[in-house]
C-alpha cells in the first residue's frame, strides 16, 4: 500500500523536493543575512545548505537496491562516444560570459577556492535533482513530459535569483535563460542519458560566471547571447531526439532490458 501511494505521486514528489531544496537555500540566505554576513558569507550559507541537500539526495539514491546508473551516473561506452559531440556546445555557451565580460583577476585564491566549492555543490546537487532523481521519478509519465515539467519548475524556482531589483526586462530574460537552459540539459539527458557531463557542465558555467568582472552594461547583452545560444541549441536537440526515436536508436530503446 505504502509503496503503490509513492509510486502514485511523483509530480508532488518533484515538487517537494524542488521546494525543499528552494527552502533551504531562502533559510541559509535569511539566516546570513540577520548576521549580517558580507557576500561571500551569504555563499558560504547558502553553499552549506546545497551540502545539506547533496547528502539527502546522495541518500535517497543510495538506499536499499537503488543503482546511480538508473540517475544517469555512468560511464560512456564505446559505442557512445559520438554522444560526445552533444557536449560542444555546451563548453561554448560557459564561455559566453568570461569572453564578453573578462575574468575578475582581483579576485583572492581564497575567493576563487569558496567559488570553485560553491558551484561544485550547485553543479552536483541540481543536476542530480533535476536531471537525475526526478527524471527517473516522472518515467512513468514519459520524456516529453519530464522535459516540460523539468524546464518550466527550474525556471520557476530560480525566479527568486533574478528579483533582485532590477528592471522588468532583465528579470524576464533571466527566468527566460533558466527555462532555456534547463530545456537544453533535460534534451541532453534524455540523449545521453550521462548526467556526469551535465554536472561538469554546470560547475563550470557557474564558476565561469562568478570569476567574470561584474559590468551591468553588458548584463542585458550576455543574457540575451546565452539565449539565442540555448534557443538554437535546444531545437537541434529537439530535432535530432525527434529524429532517432524515429529511427528506433534513441538512448530510451538502445538501453532497454
Amino acid at each position: 500500500m505504502t509503496r503503490t501511494s509513492k509510486k502514485a505521486h511523483p509530480i508532488l514528489f518533484s515538487l517537494m523536493l524542488g521546494i525543499l531544496l528552494t527552502f533551504l537555500i531562502s533559510a541559509a540566505s535569511a539566516a546570513a543575512t540577520i548576521m549580517e554576513l558580507n557576500d561571500n558569507g551569504v555563499i558560504a550559507a547558502q553553499g552549506a545548505a546545497f551540502l545539506v541537500m547533496a547528502v539527502i539526495v546522495a541518500g535517497y539514491m543510495t538506499r536499499g537496491n537503488r543503482s546511480l546508473a538508473q540517475f544517469g551516473f555512468r560511464p560512456v561506452r564505446a559505442a557512445e562516444l559520438r554522444d560526445s559531440l552533444y557536449y560542444i556546445p555546451l563548453v561554448i555557451i560557459a564561455l559566453v560570459q568570461p569572453v564578453m565580460g573578462g575574468l575578475n583577476v582581483q579576485l583572492t585564491a581564497a575567493q576563487v577556492l569558496l567559488f570553485l566549492v560553491f558551484t561544485l555543490l550547485v553543479g552536483f546537487t541540481e543536476e542530480t535533482i533535476f536531471r537525475g532523481i526526478i527524471r527517473d521519478k516522472l518515467k512513468v509519465k514519459g520524456p516529453v513530459f519530464y522535459i516540460v515539467f523539468s524546464s518550466v519548475f527550474f525556471g520557476i524556482l530560480h525566479m527568486a535569483n533574478a528579483l533582485n531589483g532590477k528592471d522588468p526586462l532583465s528579470v524576464v530574460l533571466q527566468v527566460i535563460n533558466a527555462f532555456l537552459i534547463g530545456l537544453i540539459l533535460a534534451l541532453l539527458i534524455e540523449t545521453t542519458e550521462n548526467i556526469i557531463p551535465l554536472i561538469l557542465f554546470h560547475f563550470v558555467y557557474d564558476a565561469l560566471a562568478f570569476m567574470t568582472k561584474e559590468n551591468p552594461d553588458k548584463e542585458l547583452t550576455v543574457v540575451i547571447v546565452l539565449n539565442v545560444l540555448y534557443l538554437l541549441y535546444g531545437l537541434y536537440l529537439v530535432y535530432n531526439l525527434r529524429r532517432r526515436y524515429k529511427l528506433g536508436t534513441a538512448p530510451a530503446n538502445r538501453l532497454s532490458v
